[in-house]
């Protein structure tokens, strides 16, 4: 019965996740139980696999409530945002696409959402760009361990929180604009997301008084990824 009324893997209290358990005849024609693999778990198990490299919490991003959070606000995505994401769920070839959401809570739950949707026919990478350059320092002493060419790589990237990170030469040089200009090279989509407008990531990227090549180097980047 608790099978017959699950609609989320986190709701599952099986010893063994994910699956249910079945009855069936034997060669005796006697009722024998068994398990089975859920179809949550199916999918579950899917997404989980296209699942690349993230800074967020693994489970809450392949939780089904994320599903329908995009569908239900539209409005705040924004028509060109969305067909973005239609146009790479149909194949269509995009650079990627920019979002800017000021509410930090709803623009959290749609970066979930839209990683959600996503995993279902794409390998992805989420990560919150701060805590990327967190993980980024710690491994510069750990040999084999490079997640800055795992994001590279992945076939989408979403990177939240641009603005937010802790504003350094090294982090908007090194790795924001490595990142950017890595990524359109190789022709991998890459979305990103924060509470500010372009404008305001020219006058927060500014780091130094000369910086202004740089700044502009990163907006044309920005630019260029949500043609």
């Amino acid at each position: 019965k608790r099978c017959e009324t699950c609609k989320s893997m986190s709701n599952c209290d099986h010893s063994t996740k994910g699956h249910r358990y079945g009855l069936k005849r034997d060669l005796d024609n006697q009722l024998t139980d068994y398990f089975t693999i859920c179809n949550i778990y199916k999918d579950y198990y899917q997404k989980k696999k296209n699942l690349i490299y993230t800074t967020f919490n693994e489970e809450d991003l392949l939780d089904e409530s994320q599903k329908n959070f995009i569908l239900d606000n539209v409005n705040i995505l924004g028509m060109d945002f969305v067909k973005k994401i239609i146009s790479i769920q149909k194949g269509i070839k995009v650079n990627g696409a920019y979002l800017q959401v000021a509410n930090s809570k709803i623009r959290l739950k749609l970066v979930k959402s839209l990683a959600y949707a996503l995993l279902a026919n794409h390998n992805v990478s989420i990560v919150k760009f701060s805590d990327l350059l967190k993980v980024i320092k710690s491994e510069f002493k750990i040999t084999g361990n490079n997640t800055y060419q795992t994001i590279i790589d992945s076939e989408i990237l979403i990177l939240d929180g641009l603005g937010n990170e802790a504003i350094t030469t090294w982090s908007r040089d090194e790795i924001l604009l490595s990142i950017l200009d890595n990524r359109l090279q190789s022709d991998k989509i890459t979305i990103l997301c924060s509470e500010f407008s372009l404008d305001d990531l020219k006058k927060l990227y500014k780091v130094n008084y000369n910086d202004e090549v740089k700044v502009n180097q990163i907006i044309e980047k920005i630019n260029e990824i949500k043609k």
